[in-house]
Formats: structure tokens, C-alpha cells, sequence
């Protein structure tokens, strides 16, 4: 390949790419939850103005009790005097901490006996009033939601926020119990309760700050921002695809000369083989009249000299097609490896995501008694939908029902479907309910109602987008079984929406039953009704729902 040719490639190549849009990093919206019975103070303190900051409290990590000492030597690299505080309000060192702290862990080595929390604000890092305002406000929040555990915590500056870390001892000296709690949401509800706690404490220390419920803020806007990303993300995977598009062309182009000119050699060395095959005939000729004497011989010898001429000028031109094949091939080599390094580029993510997905199932295949995790679960749901959208793979319908499964999970953290909408539907009822209801009537107020109203509005839509999508892929599918959770979550969002079950779909539910219960009865298999007629209506009732959302009937064997 030419210098000219590679730089005409490496120009086509630019002006591909800048024609794309620029790639806006993504945006990960920290997110708190708080549902339940904290509606004191999560629910109806009065809205702050637009100027009120977000507070910041974060899990970093669970901790074994081999990793706490790791843990509290990299806070103290970065602390202003190598030192933590701790729940006395004294100055130590990791090895007074651990001390101190020795009696509460137990022999278990996979036990969790410490948590790291991050407490943060955007302030500048430089002003020591508002750092021992911090410090103050943390050690508020501690005595109000940690009263009894041991802590040790160190301020950091080093980074643009100013921030605390925090490594708490799980076990209560009172109660001599450690943290735990029974579901996520009373884990939501708790860190909830600590940030608002650390809003309030921050507040009354001048500091303007709050902890904005997430469905208090605007949905419809954070959703656009999302999906603006996550269509400027698939524009930079055209991009990407346009140019292995121009790789492929440039390379079918390549690939054309090779196949035109390994043809032109095998005619010239065809050629060549009857010139040889002549010129043999001569040689024999020329000797044998010059053998007899015959004066032809001169003639002859001309004519053969001639023809060798003939011959060498064919193995020249034979050997520079050559030649040129050989370029041919090693331009097809380059471009082959600049069509690789972009191919990595482009699919690297995704084939670790496909490999994900595939180790996955080779792991937790269907109906094994080997369960995932919920964030494994959660994760392989993620890469699937991420797989579909960038590679096109499921149908158009099935890429759009992915893609704001995509969108939703930004928002929310977590994977969204009905069942986890039909939950933020109720949060915002209970919203609507505690603030119409308050003595809060001010122009501040009518406009939070205002945002409430149009985010539920919102997530109706969404829902209502959710039950199309999910009602048009049941009713393209051939068959449909009751125990599918997309049939599951159709059931729900007639539920949830108040609208009837489309009857055709029912209708393969009922065939593909049928079709199950022939099945085994073939195979000497009897199904067991779960109500007998003396059961009372309310559960007769309760067994009709349980079929339509696809509940399994039990079985037994025939003896």
C-alpha cells in the first residue's frame, strides 16, 4: 500500500467519524429511595428553594473483618493529621481502633462486621468553617441513627468535594445486635431517614441542602436526559459501524484486484505453457536439421531466437503480475488489521457482555436448582437488553422494549418492569395523598403538587408503553406459557392499568395448557386439581387469579 493510499484510507476514515456525534459521558443519577412509614420527615417538610444542594451518603463497601484495617490505613493517607475520630470525640490510630473493636467480631471469616459510608458536600475544600460544620453535622447524623455502634471517621480534602469516611462497627455495644435488616426496602427507608437526618443537621448550620425524594424531582426531564445519551451512544455505534462498513469496501475492492489479477496470471501462465511447449518444438526441430545438415537449420535458429524472446518477455510480464499480486495481498493484510483494531474498538464491550450472558447460562441453566444472586441476575438481564439494543439482534419491537428497560434502569438503579412501576405509581400516591393533605398551601407547594402530578402522569405513560410493547411481542409469539414472566407481567399491567385481558392471548395461554395436560397424560400423568369443590368461593376466586397470572398446577404420578 501506497503512502497516498493509506493517507486517501485514513482521510475517508476522519470524515466517516466526524460525522458523528459527540459522545457525551454517562451520567449516573445518585438515587435514594424512601418508602413506607417515614413520611415524617421524608414526606412532608416544606420543599426547599432551587438553590438547596443534594447531600451525599454512600455505601463504599460491606466489610469482612480482615479488610477493616486496609480499610482505615487508606483513609489515613489522605486524613490532614494521620489521625481518625472516633465515637469519644478522640484522636486514634488503626491500631487502637481494631483493639477496641476486637471483641465485637466473631469467628466467622465471610461475617460483615463493618460498613464504609462516605458523607459529602459540594462546598470548596479550603473554608475550615464549613469543613467543622461537616464534621459536626456527620457526628449529629451518628448519634441520631447510630447511637451505640463505634465508629472512627476521617475528613478528606484531596479531591473536589469535601468529604467524610466513615468505618462503623456494626454490633451495638447496648443491644449487643448487629445491623441487619429484612428486605431492600428497609434499607432504602434507612439510608433515607440518614440523609435527610444529615440535610437537616446541615441546615441548621447555614448550609443549604436537602434530600430530594427521587420521585419528587422531575422524571420526565431526568428520562429525556437519559435517552438523549443513549441515542447519542447508538449514534457513535453508526459511526463505528460506517466506518467498518468503509473497511469492508475498500477491502471487497482489494479483494476484486487479487481475484482480476490472479485470473490475468493464470491466462498469461497458459500462454506461457504453449510458448514453452512451441519453443520446445523448435529446439528439437533447429537440432535435428542441424544434425542432418540441412541448411533449414538457419532459418529455424531464427525463428527460435525469436520466440525465446517471445518467451522471456511472458516470464517478465508473468513475474510482475506477480509482483503486483504480492502488493495486492499484503494491502489486503493492512487493511485487515486496521479493520481488526477498529472491530476490537467497537465489540469489545459487547463481547464481554455476550461472554457474560453465555457463562451465565452455562452457570444457572433453566429449572437448575443452582440460583443466581439478585445483582448476577440483575446484571445478565442488563447485558441481554444492552446486547439487543446496540446489535440490533431481536426484532424492532423487542429492541424498543429493551431499549426502555435501558433507560429505566439508569433511572432507577435497578431493573425495571411492571411489577417494580406498578411500586413507584404507589410511592407517588402516597406523595400526592401526605402533601394534599398538609397545611403547606403556599405557591412553593402548588408547584411541587404540580411536578408530583406530571411524574405520575409520566410513569403512567410508561407503564401504559410497557403493557403495548408487552401485549404486541404475546400476541407475535406462537405459544405462550402461563408460568412466562412476560405473561406474568401482562397479567399485572391489566392490574395495575385496569384494562381487560386481550382475549387472544388468553386463548394461546388456554391451548398451550392443553397441549401440556395431553403431554402428560401420555405419559401416565394426572393433574391434581388445588381446590376441591368444597373449598368456599373466596378461594375459588383466589385460584381463578392465580391461574390467569400464571400459576403451576401440581402433579402427580400415577401408580
Amino acid at each position: 500500500m501506497t503512502r497516498a493510499e493509506y493517507e486517501e484510507i485514513e482521510n475517508n476514515i476522519k470524515s466517516i467519524r466526524a460525522g458523528r456525534t459527540r459522545r457525551v459521558a454517562e451520567h449516573r443519577q445518585h438515587v435514594s429511595f424512601s418508602m413506607g412509614a417515614k413520611f415524617s420527615r421524608s414526606y412532608v417538610t416544606r420543599p426547599k428553594n432551587k438553590f438547596s444542594k443534594q447531600v451525599v451518603v454512600k455505601m463504599i463497601s460491606n466489610l469482612p473483618t480482615d479488610r477493616i484495617s486496609a480499610c482505615l490505613n487508606y483513609t489515613l493517607e489522605n486524613s490532614l493529621d494521620g489521625f481518625a475520630i472516633n465515637e469519644k470525640g478522640e484522636r486514634v490510630k488503626t491500631d487502637k481502633v481494631l483493639r477496641e473493636w476486637g471483641n465485637d467480631f466473631g469467628l466467622n471469616k465471610n461475617s460483615k462486621d463493618a460498613w464504609h459510608l462516605m458523607f459529602s458536600i459540594k462546598e470548596p475544600c479550603d473554608n475550615e468553617r464549613t469543613l467543622k460544620k461537616l464534621e459536626a453535622s456527620v457526628r449529629d447524623v451518628l448519634g441520631n441513627n447510630f447511637a451505640g455502634h463505634k465508629y472512627a471517621f476521617v475528613l478528606h480534602t484531596h479531591q473536589n468535594n469535601p468529604h467524610i469516611h466513615l468505618i462503623l462497627n456494626k454490633r451495638n455495644d447496648f443491644t449487643k445486635k448487629k445491623i441487619h435488616f429484612n428486605s431492600r426496602d428497609e434499607i432504602k427507608d434507612f439510608f433515607d431517614d440518614v440523609r435527610t437526618n444529615f440535610a437537616y443537621a446541615l441546615g441548621t448550620r447555614g448550609l443549604k441542602y436537602e434530600n430530594k425524594h427521587f420521585y419528587q424531582k422531575d422524571i420526565k426531564a431526568e428520562f429525556n436526559k437519559i435517552k438523549k445519551n443513549i441515542k447519542l451512544e447508538a449514534d457513535d455505534y453508526i459511526a463505528k459501524d460506517a466506518v467498518a462498513d468503509y473497511y469492508l469496501k475498500i477491502q471487497n475492492k482489494n479483494k476484486e484486484k487479487e481475484r482480476t489479477t490472479a485470473s490475468r496470471i493464470d491466462a498469461m501462465n497458459a500462454e506461457l505453457e504453449i510458448l514453452k511447449k512451441e519453443n520446445f518444438e523448435l529446439e528439437r526441430l533447429f537440432w535435428e536439421l542441424r544434425k542432418n545438415k540441412n541448411k533449414r537449420y538457419f532459418k529455424v535458429g531464427k525463428q527460435l531466437g525469436e520466440h525465446n524472446k517471445i518467451l522471456k518477455a511472458k516470464r517478465y510480464a508473468v513475474l510482475n503480475e506477480n509482483k503486483k499480486l504480492d502488493k495486492i495481498i499484503n494491502q489486503g493484510f493492512k487493511i485487515n488489521e486496521m479493520h481488526l483494531v477498529h472491530y476490537k474498538d467497537q465489540s469489545a464491550g459487547l463481547a464481554l457482555l455476550e461472554n457474560f450472558t453465555y457463562n451465565f447460562e452455562k452457570i444457572y441453566p433453566k429449572n437448575s436448582p443452582l440460583k443466581p444472586s439478585k445483582a448476577d441476575f440483575e446484571m445478565y438481564h442488563k447485558a441481554r437488553r444492552a446486547i439487543a439494543v446496540h446489535r440490533n439482534r431481536e426484532s424492532d419491537l423487542a429492541r424498543k422494549y429493551f431499549e426502555d428497560s435501558l433507560v429505566l434502569t439508569r433511572m432507577f438503579g435497578s431493573e425495571q418492569n411492571i411489577f417494580k412501576l406498578s411500586k413507584a405509581l404507589d410511592v407517588l400516591d402516597k406523595n400526592l395523598h401526605i402533601y394534599e393533605h398538609s397545611a403547606l398551601n403556599n405557591g412553593e407547594m402548588t408547584d411541587f403538587l404540580k411536578t408530583l402530578k406530571s411524574n405520575k402522569e409520566f410513569m403512567t405513560n410508561v407503564a401504559n408503553k410497557r403493557f403495548e410493547r408487552v401485549s404486541q411481542r404475546l400476541l407475535k409469539a406462537e405459544k405462550i406459557n402461563a408460568n412466562d414472566f412476560l405473561y406474568k407481567e401482562y397479567i399485572k399491567c391489566t392490574q395495575v392499568l385496569g384494562v381487560k385481558a386481550d382475549e387472544q392471548i388468553l386463548i394461546k395461554v388456554k391451548e398451550e395448557q392443553k397441549l401440556y395436560k395431553d403431554v402428560l397424560a401420555k405419559r401416565g400423568i394426572k393433574i391434581a386439581k388445588l381446590y376441591s369443590k368444597s373449598h368456599s368461593s373466596a378461594h375459588d376466586k383466589s385460584q381463578n387469579s392465580s391461574n390467569e397470572r400464571g400459576g403451576r398446577e401440581r402433579v402427580f404420578i400415577k401408580k
